[in-house]
């Protein structure tokens, strides 16, 4: 190994240089006399003895000396070479440069960054002669600053090598300086950290990677340090925390991020596992967000630990569960539907099981094949089987005849091509040979997807109805006869009716008027007795008088009325309000007439029908308290016909009352709750009332209980269409007739 020294130094200052034949050269000590030519002491030496001895050990401490400097020169020559040994085995660049930029030392990992193989190559030369011109410029520039006393300590440099490869270094460069501290050079120390910085890069690479990796996660990532700060916080704990930047939260606790009571809890189960070292996984719990909305969350926190070992902090997870929250109550909703929903189909399954079973028609069920898969009781009867059992799964052509089971196998076709049959009639002949008659019904039977399995029957026996029919349609001549007696009979009756009433006028007009004569010519020629009785006839004429005008009345509303037109009934019911003013005032009542709307009616038979029942509320009035009537009326829709508008029209009083149980009874002719002693009258008001309700479409019923009073509701037609009237008549008829 070549060992090159460049300076023009010695190593040490007073070393001796070494003579020709190896041996040191005496050097006379300072201030010694030299000796003379021929070797003898001078002249002038007094004491001879005395200088030789100071010679002699002159000589001793050169030698000393000589040898001192020999092994101070083998230990510089071993550093040396150990130096050089050191240097030339390190794996980083060393070199050395004289002022002028020449390579002064250069070891074998300096060479071989340089392509050559020994020192030769490259002693004496510049960086331009070693590298490309801009890197060579960089070099010398950096060169400069270190000859000039600026150290240049771990700077890192790139250059792209000659096959374009980037190549990083990491060097440090030293001004070198000779005994005095002159700059006589420089030397320097380059690292290759290539691999290095492409490590760096693809670490970089990496946790930029990660990091987005991170950010984009669809939870909450967070790293804290042993204090509890942030350390890192990806964006979905940014949302959580409320804050749009990671600076926002670093270096921040949860306490100054959440409510005291949450930020405790956190902090306590951080400093558990930082205790213990275990983490917790797969941790439910809630978190309100900063917009007010709580979410269910599912956390998991770790322990972080250094190169050692220790805790360094945590890390955690956070999910937002609420959908699978959500999906998990629906589910279990939808579990718990299903099962109440298993079980209700059960039970109707049941029910439906047992409703057909205990219907008496027969039902059944068959596959596409026309077997029987259900068979209730009612078809099992048919059958002529007493169980289930016998008829699943057979045909037709197990119980009936050929010929009937083959209609039977047609019919079945049809329907199972999406033909149902419908309430057919049909019949087959029995043992004995009786026609057996069933109302029969097919429909197709559909799976889930639509598609037609097999069809579902109902057979009910309609034998006797047949039976009845076939009579009923033989007494229907006689009925229709006995119908149109009926209703001769009803108008004959009512014509002798009206035709009676009208003969009896003139009998009864006699008696009043002769019974006049007779009592103002005879007063005082008849005995008291003879007056008696002569005044009980006249009341009970004037009675049959009343009665055979309210005979005509009823017998009128049918037969002498007029043509539906609009009557005003406020207008009417004031009218007779003013007829019975002098009633009124002798009761000391008061009728109250509200709103009352315009109807189609019989304008008379209004004015009767108001005058009948205000007289009613008048007369049967309590004797303590005077009466008060009020008559009122509202338009309400007809529960049956849709569009049509009814009046219901009510006359209310504070009279006596009556028990409900006589309200069918109290609205037929002649029916009295009271003696003639009691409340005069007939009878009839209340019957001639119902009778122009239903003569005009409508009807009357009552509310009442004994001591507070009673509401009679009328309900009459708003509007009558074209020959409702005629209808009317004929309705009317019937509805009397009804008991």
């Amino acid at each position: 190994m070549n060992i090159i020294t460049h300076s023009n130094k010695t190593p040490l200052a007073e070393a001796v240089p070494p003579s020709q034949n190896g041996r040191p050269v005496e050097t006379p000590l300072a201030g010694a006399a030299p000796p003379s030519q021929n070797g003898r002491p001078a002249a002038d030496d007094l004491d001879s003895s005395k200088s030789a001895e100071s010679s002699e050990q002159l000589a001793q401490e050169n030698k000393r000396l000589a040898q001192e400097n020999a092994r101070l020169l083998q230990e510089q020559a071993q550093e040396r070479v150990l130096l050089r040994t050191l240097i030339d085995n390190l794996p980083d660049s060393i070199f050395a440069k004289d002022t002028a930029g020449r390579k002064t030392m250069s070891n074998p990992a300096d060479l071989k960054k340089l392509h050559c193989k020994t020192e030769t190559e490259v002693i004496g030369k510049t960086d331009f002669d070693l590298f490309p011109k801009d890197a060579a410029e960089k070099f010398w520039a950096a060169d400069q600053k270190v000859l000039q006393g600026q150290p240049i300590i771990d700077q890192e440099s790139c250059f792209v090598n000659d096959k374009g490869e980037k190549l990083w270094h990491l060097s440090s460069k030293l001004p070198l300086r000779d005994q005095d501290g002159k700059i006589i050079g420089l030397v320097g120390i380059s690292r290759d950290i290539t691999e290095h910085k492409r490590a760096e890069d693809a670490l970089a690479d990496e946790r930029a990677l990660l990091r987005t990796m991170v950010d984009n996660l669809p939870m909450a990532v967070y790293l804290k340090d042993l204090a509890g700060r942030k350390t890192l916080a990806n964006r979905m704990e940014l949302e959580y925390v409320g804050a749009t930047s990671e600076a926002e939260v670093i270096g921040k606790t949860d306490f100054d991020l959440f409510p005291p009571e949450k930020a405790a809890v956190f902090h306590a189960n951080d400093q558990e596992i930082i205790r213990t070292g275990q983490p917790i996984i797969n941790r439910e719990g809630s978190l309100t967000k900063p917009d007010g909305s709580v979410i269910h969350t599912m956390g998991s926190i770790v322990p972080v630990r250094d190169a050692a070992g220790r805790v360094a902090g945590v890390a955690g997870i956070t999910f937002d569960i609420t959908d699978r929250k959500r999906a998990e109550e629906s589910l279990r909703v939808n579990k718990e539907w299903l099962l109440k929903r298993t079980d209700e189909l059960s039970r109707e399954r049941l029910l439906l099981r047992t409703l057909i079973d205990s219907l008496p028609d027969a039902i059944y069920a068959k596959d596409a094949a026309g077997r029987k898969t259900m068979a209730n009781p009612g078809d099992v009867r048919n059958l002529k089987c007493k169980t289930e059992a016998e008829v699943i799964g057979k045909s037709d052509f197990d119980f009936f005849p050929k010929e009937i089971a083959e209609n039977f196998q047609a019919d079945d076709k049809k329907v199972m091509e999406g033909d149902p049959v419908i309430n057919r009639e049909e019949y087959f002949l029995n043992d004995t040979g009786e026609k057996n008659w069933l109302l029969t019904s097919k429909l197709p039977l559909r799976d889930q997807g639509g598609k037609i399995v097999g069809l579902v029957g109902i057979g009910r026996d309609i034998t006797e109805r047949k039976l009845a029919e076939d009579a009923l349609r033989t007494s229907e001549e006689k009925l229709r006869q006995f119908t149109t007696q009926l209703e001769r009979s009803n108008r004959e009756l009512q014509d002798f009716a009206y035709v009676a009433s009208h003969d009896l006028q003139e009998p009864l007009r006699k008696i009043v008027v002769f019974g006049e004569r007779l009592k103002e010519k005879s007063t005082e020629t008849l005995a008291p007795e003879s007056l008696d009785y002569l005044d009980r006839m006249q009341k009970a004429a004037g009675r049959m008088q009343i009665l055979i005008n309210d005979l005509l009345t009823f017998s009128r509303v049918t037969t002498k009325a007029h043509p539906f037109a609009p009557v005003n009934l406020a207008v009417t019911a004031s009218e007779v309000v003013n007829d019975l003013e002098g009633r009124i005032e002798l009761v000391k009542g008061r009728v109250e007439v509200g709103s009352l709307p315009v109807i189609d009616a019989d304008a008379l038979q209004m004015r009767q029908l108001f005058q009948n029942l205000i007289g009613n509320a008048l007369k049967f009035r309590r004797p303590e308290e005077p009466p008060v009537v009020k008559v009122e009326a509202q338009i309400i829709p007809d529960p049956v016909t849709p569009g049509k508008q009814l009046c219901q029209l009510s006359v209310s009083d504070n009279g006596i009352g009556f028990d409900e149980k006589y309200l069918d009874r109290i609205f037929n002719v002649f029916q009295r709750l009271h003696t003639r002693n009691e409340y005069e009258g007939t009878g009839m008001g209340l019957a001639i009332v119902r009778k122009i309700a239903l003569y005009h479409g409508g009807d009357i019923t009552a509310k009442s209980k004994p001591g507070q009073g009673a509401s009679f509701i009328l309900t009459l037609p708003v509007v009558h269409p074209k020959k409702a009237q005629d209808n009317n008549t004929e309705t009317t008829t019937k509805k009397e007739h009804q008991p």
